[in-house]
């Protein structure tokens, strides 16, 4: 029985050499191996570490600078058969936490939590118009399917003190996004909290496809006078004060 012992050894002395191997597999040469598949441009600065952590100094998508990213292995998700990772991402004025997990064709993103600013997202997607406040995310799970659409979403969005206009962004108090999911696409469930802003509505997402926007707006008393004359530039306002305003925003 001494060959059984010694080919049982050989086997564990093996499977050891082949973890050790994938957990020091370099992410430059990972990287190599899946960017010409993505669906989009991607560029990485600074990639050092491993498959397992490590990290990237500035992520470029499609010419747009989306901050650094540091990511941790979970080994808890093998017995699932899924790659789990911890994200940093860190964005300009901004840090979002999250877990991934990928499993066949489903992209899940768990415990979403962190702050974006508005005027820095802005100013680095070259959005044609400022914006104020920051966006704060809570969002238990998010989940898409062969990337093409949302399967499960839950949590919450929250643009805090918003505003945004040219040349100089008008106030429009505290908005938020409820998240659910329905056929398909990540509805986000619009509504503001009484401020100068009156919002209300749905905005429906799917990737690679144009934001819809089926909203109300309304411009309260407190409101700057531009904001008023702003919104009867989308449409005529109902005898309430609001505006019924549909959109698909690329």
């Amino acid at each position: 029985m001494s060959w059984l012992k010694g080919r049982r050894l050989w086997l564990l002395a093996t499977l050891v050499l082949l973890a050790t191997l994938l957990c020091n597999v370099p992410a430059q040469l990972v990287w190599r191996q899946v960017q010409p598949y993505l669906p989009a441009k991607v560029e990485l600065d600074g990639l050092t570490g491993t498959l397992w952590h490590g990290s990237v100094a500035r992520m470029q998508v499609e010419g747009i600078d989306q901050g650094a990213l540091e990511w941790r292995w979970q080994p808890s998700g093998l017995l699932a058969a899924e790659l789990v990772l911890d994200l940093d991402w860190r964005p300009r004025d901004g840090q979002v936490q999250a877990i991934l997990r990928l499993a066949g064709n489903t992209v899940s993103l768990e415990q979403v939590r962190g702050r974006l600013s508005a005027a820095s997202m802005a100013q680095v997607n070259k959005a044609p118009f400022v914006l104020q406040g920051d966006w704060l995310l809570d969002i238990p799970r998010l989940t898409l399917a062969d990337l093409r659409e949302v399967t499960e979403a839950s949590g919450r969005i929250a643009w805090q003190d918003a505003g945004g206009g040219l040349p100089n962004p008008l106030a429009l108090g505290n908005l938020g996004a409820d998240l659910t999911a329905d056929n398909g696409w990540l509805v986000m469930n619009l509504a503001d909290a009484g401020g100068p802003l009156g919002l209300a509505g749905t905005a429906r997402w799917q990737p690679a496809k144009p934001l819809k926007l089926d909203t109300r707006l309304l411009a309260r008393a407190d409101a700057e006078r531009d904001l008023a004359a702003g919104l009867q530039l989308l449409g005529r306002p109902d005898p309430q004060g609001w505006v019924h305003w549909r959109a698909q925003l690329q």
